[in-house]
């Protein structure tokens, strides 16, 4: 079974996202993505 392990950091601010499911990994960059996308819509 794959291990998925996302490590992000801005500034002070880390973050780490650990799963080994893929279809919630999956669902989970999306939602980062669209996020993403918004903000530098925004801009």
């Amino acid at each position: 079974m794959s291990q998925y392990v996302f490590k992000m950091k801005k500034g002070e601010l880390e973050i780490e996202f650990c799963s080994d499911d893929a279809e919630f990994v999956e669902q989970q960059l999306e939602k980062w993505r669209e996020e993403i996308l918004k903000k530098t819509q925004q801009k």
